[in-house]
C-alpha cells in the first residue's frame, strides 16, 4: 500500500485506475525487456555477427516506425483500453510461438527476425496508446507524476530485467526467458480486463490520412515540438542504439551471459536514479540548457563506455553505462512532460505516437553501428554517432529560442 508521503510526491497514485495500470505495466514491460535480452543473445549464439544483430534491430524497428504513425491515429479514434487488451493478447501469442520454436529446437534465424518484426508491428500500435493514455487515467495536474512513474517502470525494468534475464540465460537458456515473457504479457492482459477507464476527447472521424497529416503538420509548425522530436530521434538513433550491440561489447570484454545482463542492467540503474532525481526536482528556469546538457554529456559517457569496452575495462564500462543513462533522463523525461502538457487533447495520440518512433530508432541505429563497425570497429561507430548527435544538440540550443526559453514561463496547451 502506497503511503501518504508517496501520494504527495507522486499524486498520480491517488487514482485507482492508474495505480492498477501502473502495477500491471511492470509485468508487460518486464516481458518486453526479457524478450529483447533473449533475442539479442539467441542471434549472438546463432551467428556472432554485428551485421546480424543490426538486421535484428531493423526487424525490431521498421514495422514499429510505420505503425507508430498509424497507431497514433488509431489511439485518437478508438477506445484505448480495448486497444491495449488486443495488443497484450497478440504479444502473448507471438512470444508463446517463439517459446515453442526454441524449446523444440527448430528455431532458425529467420524465425527470430519474423517474430521480431511482428512484435514491432503490434507495439507500433501499443506504444502510442500508452503514451496518450494519461488523460484517461489522471487529471492534468498529475501528468508529470504519471510520466515520471511510467518512466520509472521502464527504467527500473531496464535495471532489473536484463540482470535477471542474464541469470535466467545462464541457468535455463533462451527458451526459459521467452516463457517468462509470455507469462508477463498474459498478466497485463488480465489486469487490463479489470481496469475501468474513461475515454478522453476523441478526434472527429475524418480521413485517417488527413488526421496523420494534421499530426505531422502540428509538429513541424510548432518549434518546441519540432526540436524536441528531432533531438529525441537523433539521440535514440545515434547514441542509445549502442545497446543493440551490447552482446558484441560483452564479447570484446571477454565476458559471458551474466555480464551481458549486468551491462544492460547498468543502463537501467542509471535511468532509475535519473528518473528519481528528475521527478523530485523543481522546475529549472534554464530547463532547455539542463535538457540539452544532459543529452550531450550522456552521449560523451556512451563514447567512454565504448572506449572502456574496447580496452577490456569491465568496471569502467559498467560505470560509464550507468552515468550515461542517468544523464539521458534529464532530456528524455523533461521532453516527454513538456509535450504532454502542451499537446492539444485531440492530437495527443498522433503527436505522441510520432514521438514514440524514437524508441524504435534504437534497434535501427544498431544496424547503422553494425555497418560502420564491420568496416572499422565498434569504438569508431559509436564515436561517429556521438559526434553527429552532439553537433546537432549544440546547434539546436544556439539556434532555437523556444528551447532556450523553456522553464521561464508556464507550459500551456498549444492551440492547434
Amino acid at each position: 500500500m502506497a503511503t501518504p508521503r508517496l501520494f504527495r510526491r507522486f499524486p498520480a497514485l491517488l487514482y485507482p485506475s492508474f495505480r492498477r495500470y501502473w502495477y500491471g505495466s511492470f509485468a508487460s514491460v518486464s516481458a518486453s525487456n526479457f524478450l529483447y535480452v533473449g533475442q539479442l543473445w539467441l542471434i549472438e549464439e546463432m551467428t556472432g555477427s554485428e551485421i546480424n544483430l543490426g538486421v535484428l534491430g531493423a526487424m525490431m524497428a521498421v514495422p514499429g516506425i510505420v505503425m507508430n504513425l498509424i497507431g497514433g491515429v488509431i489511439a485518437d479514434r478508438m477506445n484505448k483500453r480495448t486497444l491495449l487488451i488486443c495488443t497484450s493478447l497478440c504479444n502473448t501469442v507471438l512470444v508463446g510461438l517463439l517459446t515453442i520454436l526454441d524449446v523444440t529446437g527448430i528455431v532458425r534465424v529467420w524465425h527470430v527476425y519474423a517474430i521480431a518484426a511482428a512484435f514491432s508491428f503490434i507495439t507500433g500500435i501499443d506504444w502510442p496508446v500508452r503514451a496518450s493514455i494519461y488523460p484517461s487515467l489522471v487529471r492534468r495536474q498529475s501528468y508529470l507524476s504519471a510520466v515520471s512513474l511510467n518512466a520509472f517502470v521502464w527504467q527500473s525494468n531496464r535495471m532489473l530485467a536484463p540482470a535477471i534475464g542474464g541469470l535466467i540465460l545462464w541457468i535455463g537458456g533462451t527458451s526459459v526467458v521467452f516463457l517468462v515473457c509470455t507469462l508477463g504479457f498474459l498478466v497485463m492482459f488480465f489486469v487490463l480486463l479489470t481496469i475501468p477507464m474513461h475515454d478522453s476527447e476523441l478526434s472527429a472521424k475524418t480521413s485517417p490520412w488527413q488526421e496523420l497529416r494534421d499530426g505531422v503538420r502540428f509538429i513541424l509548425t510548432h518549434p518546441i515540438f519540432r526540436w524536441l522530436t528531432l533531438l529525441t530521434f537523433l539521440g535514440m538513433f545515434f547514441v542509445q542504439s549502442y545497446v543493440q550491440q551490447m552482446s558484441r561489447f560483452t564479447a570484446l570484454l571477454g565476458q559471458g551471459e551474466r555480464e551481458f545482463g549486468l551491462l544492460l542492467a547498468a543502463g537501467g540503474l542509471g535511468s532509475v536514479i535519473g528518473t528519481i532525481i528528475v521527478g523530485s526536482m523543481r522546475r529549472s528556469r534554464r530547463l532547455g540548457h539542463v535538457m540539452l546538457g544532459g543529452g550531450i554529456t550522456s552521449a560523451l559517457a556512451t563514447f567512454a563506455f565504448a572506449f572502456a569496452a574496447s580496452n577490456q575495462l569491465f568496471y569502467l564500462a559498467f560505470t560509464c553505462a550507468v552515468v550515461g543513462a542517468l544523464l539521458a533522463t534529464f532530456f528524455l523525461i523533461n521532453a516527454m512532460t513538456t509535450m504532454q502538457l502542451a499537446v492539444p487533447h485531440h492530437l495527443r495520440g498522433r503527436v505522441m505516437g510520432i514521438n514514440t518512433i524514437g524508441f524504435n530508432l534504437v534497434p535501427l541505429g544498431g544496424l547503422f553501428l553494425g555497418l560502420v563497425a564491420d568496416r572499422s570497429s565498434l569504438l569508431v561507430a559509436v564515436g561517429v554517432g556521438v559526434a553527429v548527435y552532439c553537433v546537432f544538440a549544440a546547434l539546436s540550443l544556439i539556434s532555437s529560442s523556444s528551447l532556450r526559453q523553456l522553464g521561464r514561463t508556464t507550459i500551456r496547451e498549444v492551440q492547434a
